[in-house]
């Protein structure tokens, strides 16, 4: 194709559409340059007829928009601050609605009085396609108007982006991928039911909240089904050839249905995954040529990190043919949650024989016919003599690699995490599909393992001088929850018989039921308790009589129960993240645990978990065999910033500042947000006399965990060591009114202040009222 030809086809395309002349040359920069000139000749042309011929379906209006001193127009009732940014129809404008205080991006169109009744009655039509919508993936209408004979509406402001900046070429990992499709599809598919079909969804129309949520964006291309607005003209292509549907590349205003938007929700998916559009040619040309007659890679071909559900998926979405993609928007979604919680989808991958047979239907001439059945028939024949030869090897291979799988989960069960992902990452899936799906699931439980064995361990870490154990157990509640939710298991307060079978049929549900039962001992909200206790009734397929009594908020301040459980401990077989609740249990109901958790490190030796919780139980009573414990710990996992920290303190308590502060040190190469760690750093240096290098933690401490106010004591004595007591000060206004009355540490700030009252010389009447 010339490039004439081509640089029409662009001016078509613009003046057809609301895309800008960067939208449509993004594949063919070469020519931007000419097609902006041309276009302008174009856009004088038509202003030329309107003056000669004008429109007698516009109302007479020619007098320009008022504007203001910064070039922006004024609009009654706005305040218009800045451009957002503009495309081939409109110009989008950050504006504040005066009335209600409230920022919002005002759409207005963008030729004015030359506008031509098709451009106002589209830039019409996208304000009635979003009011229509009501959803919270769904940018908003606020208002529509009109100034000096230029149509506007104003609608939601987001302020964190869009997709396409967000992608920018990198692929994203698979679990967002998932999430953000399945969000887009639900709203696409309230938008069907709304009978409107969007036609141009692309990463660049998915405006970003800072918080991440997603919000699609400009219906300027919307169209309602089952009616003819005859605002696209036959033979028109309207959209943006990346995320085009092949049906949408004709331009057949009979093709246009929900489809059209699911292909485009597969190419945004494709991208994500792996950092380009799926069609992505050379020129545009080449694009519509690959759009229509060319299969796209898989996208494990691209990123071999795709799972190969989350692919099936996401060719089904890119079919050529409508009638096999998703029926609906909704059902797309339903898939990439089961996908999300690990259950088996509903998409079936294509067949090789089934490839095949498009590409000769696409490409029909007799010749290919003929020599494309005869390769067939000839591979058929080649495949069969084959068959025989390679199944015995096959199941061999299969056969290996499934005990290797098997040895992966086994580790992951006894907690051997490093060994298990040493065999997992590695292990090939020796051309099974079925197979492929189990060593996918088994990476996906060990990533989750390691963050909920990550947010049990970091309860454990100890704050110097302070009762830090409330602050870590409301911490690791929350990431509790938070990682269960993540993985699909369920949200607190949902419905705990489902959450709990969908963990029962996990491969790995005997430690997840640990886990649960850890949570139950961090969760001080007694109706969320309630709950994770239910969710472990249905997990746990055959309690032994030793859990159920563990479990039972009868026996936790039952001094007698508990005993009897420790007695029989030993008997009960149980993991040594349950024995751990019973010590939390026990010393909850004031029992003395050193002598069981001693027989459970005696017990097992290896865990790092029996060693790091007898360490914590010793070291306020017995720093020197703490230390021991702590070793053996960091023995097993040499980069542990628990176990760092926690040496740190048993080091720091036998007057060892030095090698305190190293163990510090490595464990904030680790772990930057966890307060513990900067918080008995900058104690450590205050009391080494060190108060300026103490200062930055403590600083950091008062960030991560606000309502630590031992932090704030330090602080300030630390600011006041340093002759800085107007700080210290400040500081000790901003915090002591929070602080709970007749407290200790409510004193201690208290006395803090008077010390910073009397360095800066204040009369004893502006001491401040914590009242």
């Amino acid at each position: 194709m010339s490039n004439d030809s081509q640089i029409n086809e662009l001016i078509e395309e613009i003046l057809d559409s609301d895309r800008t002349p960067e939208e449509v040359c993004v594949e063919l920069p070469e020519l931007l340059g000419e097609v902006k000139a041309r276009l302008r000749k174009v856009r004088a042309f038509e202003a030329e007829l309107d003056s000669l011929f004008p429109s007698m379906a516009i109302e007479e209006s020619t007098s320009p928009v008022n504007l203001g001193e910064t070039g922006l127009p004024r609009i009654p009732g706005y305040d218009v601050q800045a451009v957002l940014g503009a495309g081939g129809m409109g110009v989008v404008y950050k504006a504040v609605h005066l009335q209600l205080n409230r920022v919002v991006a005002l759409k207005m169109l963008l030729s004015g009085q030359y506008a031509s009744r098709q451009e106002h009655a589209r830039f019409l039509r996208e304000a009635e396609a979003v009011a229509r919508l009501k959803h919270q993936n769904i940018v908003q209408i606020y208002d529509i108007g009109d100034v000096d004979g230029r149509p506007y509406f104003t609608m939601e402001y987001v302020e964190g982006g869009n997709l396409s900046e967000k992608i920018a070429r990198s692929p994203r990992p698979v679990t967002e991928s998932a999430q953000m499709i399945a969000t887009l599809a639900n709203a696409v598919h309230a938008a069907h039911q709304s009978e409107i079909i969007h036609r141009d969804i692309k990463p660049a129309n998915v405006l970003l909240n800072r918080d991440g949520t997603p919000k699609i964006n400009d219906f300027g291309l919307a169209r309602r089904l089952n009616t003819d607005d005859g605002l696209t003209h036959t033979g028109a292509r309207m959209g943006t050839p990346s995320y085009m549907a092949p049906e949408q590349m004709t331009g057949d205003p009979t093709a246009v249905g929900p489809a059209i938007d699911i292909f485009a929700l597969g190419a945004i998916l494709y991208e994500m995954l792996t950092g380009e559009p799926p069609f992505k040619g050379t020129t545009l040309s080449d694009t519509e040529r690959r759009l229509t007659s060319v299969d796209p890679d898989p996208p494990s071909r691209r990123n071999a990190k795709v799972p190969r559900d989350l692919e099936t998926i996401c060719l089904k979405c890119l079919e050529k043919d409508p009638i096999r993609r998703f029926a609906t928007a909704g059902e797309l979604a339903e898939d990439l949650a089961r996908f999300l919680r690990h259950e088996p989808i509903r998409a079936r991958p294509v067949s090789r024989i089934e490839r095949c047979a498009r590409w000769i239907r696409r490409n029909p001439l007799p010749t290919t016919l003929a020599v494309t059945g005869i390769l067939l028939i000839g591979l058929i024949i080649i495949d069969s003599l084959q068959n025989g030869a390679l199944v015995a090897s096959r199941l061999a291979e299969k056969s290996r690699l499934t005990a290797r799988l098997e040895s992966g989960v086994q580790l992951i069960q006894e907690g051997r995490l490093a060994e298990a992902r040493a065999i997992l990452e590695k292990l090939g899936d020796g051309g099974s599909g079925d197979l492929r799906q189990r060593i996918d699931q088994a990476v996906s439980d060990l990533s989750l393992v390691e963050n909920l064995d990550s947010a049990g361990t970091k309860r454990s870490m100890v704050l110097k001088e302070t009762d830090g154990d409330r602050v870590n157990r409301l911490n690791a509640a929350a990431n509790y929850a938070t990682l269960f939710s993540m993985a699909g298991w369920g949200d607190v307060g949902a419905e705990s018989k489902q959450a709990g079978q969908r963990i029962r049929s996990s491969e790995i549900r005997s430690l997840l039921v640990t886990f649960l039962e850890d949570w139950s001992v961090c969760e001080v909200d007694a109706r969320k308790r309630r709950w994770v206790l239910e969710v472990i009734r249905e997990a746990d397929i055959a309690p032994s009589s030793w859990s159920l009594r563990l479990r039972d908020p009868e026996n936790w301040n039952h001094v007698d129960a508990l005993q009897t459980l420790e007695q029989s401990a030993p008997e009960a077989g149980r993991p040594v993240q349950s024995l751990r609740v019973l010590g939390d249990r026990m010393e909850a109901a004031g029992l003395d645990t050193v002598p069981f958790l001693t027989q459970v490190q005696d017990d097992h030796p290896d865990s790092f978990l029996a060693n790091l919780v007898l360490a914590n139980s010793l070291h306020s009573v017995n720093a020197p065999e703490a230390i021991r414990f702590y070793q053996a710990a960091l023995a097993i996992r040499p980069k542990s910033a628990t176990a760092h920290n926690n040496l740190g303190v048993a080091l720091s308590i036998l007057g060892r500042s030095t090698e305190a502060l190293s163990h510090y040190k490595h464990a904030l190469e680790t772990d930057l947000k966890s307060v513990s760690i900067p918080y008995n750093m900058g104690l450590e240096l205050l009391e080494s006399g060190r108060a300026p290098e103490a200062i930055p933690y403590l600083e950091t401490a008062t960030r991560l965990a606000p309502a630590l106010y031992e932090t704030y004591v330090h602080l300030a004595t630390a600011l006041l060591e340093v002759g800085r007591p107007s700080d210290a000060r400040d500081l000790l206004e901003s915090i002591l009114t929070a602080t709970p009355s007749g407290s200790a540490v409510r004193s201690r700030l208290d006395q803090l202040l008077e010390q910073c009252q009397q360095a800066l010389s204040l009369p004893p009447d502006r001491t401040l009222d914590p009242h």
